[in-house]
């Protein structure tokens, strides 16, 4: 199995050079990526009239650093009656992106529906979704709808494999399929193996991250979806690495690490300023966690035997 990570958490704030993420990402032995389409400036160059040039320039450092793409994240629309035409046309876009770069999976998220029921949900993700379905069977891409919790509103039921298996199998395509994100269960308190198992060989694409599972406080609040390096927090990567062998899982191990201490900070104002003296890290430190994330990656493929050498 091919090590990957996402190219967006260094788009996102320190190399704004989509080139220069893929040659650090070699040099750190990473073997496949994870392209993220809705990070960074270099986006808006995918989604003009000239993106193909930028796609070349991007296939060309992938052979010279001999990594492939194994997924790619479409921008993500929180709710359907927020959904515009430009949001429709910028995942047709991904969609070519990802058939022009030979990018089997392309993960989405569902959509918020307002005031739904989960089966009012399904019904309108797949309408919305369904218009999709030709441009999936000219480029030869997998759509992998994402597992997403429902914490603070019921507007949304895709936390686990069963809710998750129901968009899809209403939709019954063969470029539907499944993304399971480690740390999105762990937020739902949900054991990583028996939802592996039951997505079975719609697993196409995985998002490996780690935090603690909700801690709800009197005031509402709960964990933040942390995005941590995978063995800081407490999910059971046993439970997650045994599933995927389990489920012959032909996709890449793909990291989704978020940059230290951006997320779940309480502002603190001093003086009336609000002090972010110390966010987010420099990249100095922040090459050394990378290299040490990168060795936390191997580790884990190794001690199962999964590495790809």
């Amino acid at each position: 199995m091919k090590l990957s990570i996402m190219t967006g958490g260094y788009t996102h704030f320190f190399i704004q050079d989509l080139g220069g993420v893929i040659d650090y990402y070699g040099r750190l032995g990473y073997q496949a990526l994870d392209l993220s389409l809705d990070s960074a400036k270099y986006d808006q160059e995918f989604y003009s009239d000239n993106w193909k040039k930028l796609a070349n320039r991007v296939r060309a450092r992938m052979n010279v650093n001999n990594m492939v793409f194994g997924q790619a994240h479409a921008p993500i629309v929180a709710y359907l009656d927020k959904a515009t035409d430009d949001d429709a046309f910028r995942l047709e876009r991904c969609i070519e992106i990802c058939g022009y770069l030979n990018i089997p999976s392309l993960v989405v998220h569902l959509l918020h529906v307002r005031g739904c029921t989960p089966e009012s949900f399904v019904a309108e993700n797949v309408a919305y979704y369904s218009r999709f379905l030709p441009l999936l069977d000219k480029y030869n891409v997998d759509i992998c709808f994402e597992n997403i919790g429902n914490f603070l509103e019921k507007d949304i039921y895709c936390g686990d494999a069963d809710e998750l298996l129901r968009v899809i199998n209403t939709m019954d395509h063969p470029h539907i399929h499944a993304c399971w994100d480690t740390g999105h269960a762990n937020l739902y308190n949900l054991d990583q193996y028996p939802n592996l198992i039951k997505l079975g060989d719609h697993l196409r694409a995985v998002h490996i991250h780690d935090n603690h599972y909700p801690i709800t406080t009197p005031d509402g609040e709960f964990t933040p979806d942390a995005h941590n390096f995978p063995l800081f927090g407490n999910i059971n990567f046993d439970a997650f690495i045994q599933g995927l062998i389990d489920i012959d899982y032909k996709g890449t191990f793909s990291i989704e690490t978020d940059t230290p201490n951006r997320r779940g900070h309480r502002d603190f104002v001093y003086n009336g300023v609000t002090q972010v003296n110390l966010k987010p890290i420099p990249f100095r430190i922040r090459r050394m966690a990378d290299e040490m994330l990168a060795e936390i990656g191997k580790y884990m493929l190794e001690t199962y035997g999964l590495l790809e050498k």
